[in-house]
């Protein structure tokens, strides 16, 4: 099984560093470019299965992928970015200064912490896990995920045994396409693509 999960193209939030994961918003002009670029990357691969987010930026990213074969996709919640609560569309510096105590709690404990009225790392990973689980039951060839930076660098984790460390040690740029796959109960990350490298 080839699973290849490509991170959506960048957004203005992206590009203003700012945190946010339940904000539904557009693909910037960038993000269009990288998007198209991974179509590129991908034209040949015919995909028996497409899992995308609810989010905007997932759909647009997966649309301008598939063309015409855009109607067979599965939206999963599942695949949503970390909701970030009452931190969203803010930059570090912003959320620093409006919630210093909240902000020092997360910093300290960012597996088990949770923004004000956001999701804690571990409830985020549990549902990512889940849909990881779920993934390797099928019995398909090519699999296409779009989804998000937060959710990629989990399933690296996830790919790793389970060491949530591990989160802080892969970058996921926007526009990234990773194939991770799965021969004989082995799962394993195969490439990891920057599509403006």
């Amino acid at each position: 099984m080839n699973i290849y999960f490509v991170r959506h193209g960048q957004t203005n939030e992206n590009n203003n560093k700012y945190y946010y994961g339940k904000l539904d918003v557009c693909l910037n002009e960038k993000g269009l470019n990288q998007a198209k670029k991974a179509a590129d990357f991908l034209r040949h691969v015919k995909f028996d299965n497409v899992y995308v987010s609810e989010r905007k930026r997932t759909s647009e990213t997966a649309h301008i992928i598939l063309g015409h074969d855009f109607e067979k996709v599965n939206i999963d919640s599942r695949i949503n970015e970390m909701d970030f609560g009452k931190f969203e569309g803010k930059n570090y510096k912003q959320i620093k200064k409006m919630y210093p105590s909240q902000w020092n709690r997360w910093c300290s404990d960012w597996k088990n912490e949770s923004p004000p009225e956001g999701e804690s790392y571990m409830k985020f990973y549990s549902r990512v896990h889940e849909f990881m689980d779920d993934i390797l039951k099928l019995n398909e060839e090519n699999i296409l995920v779009v989804t998000h930076g937060g959710v990629v660098r989990s399933v690296y984790c996830y790919v790793l045994s389970g060491n949530l460390d591990f989160f802080w040690k892969f970058a996921s740029r926007n526009g990234d396409i990773t194939l991770i796959k799965y021969e004989y109960g082995n799962l394993y990350i195969d490439s990891i693509t920057h599509v403006d490298a």
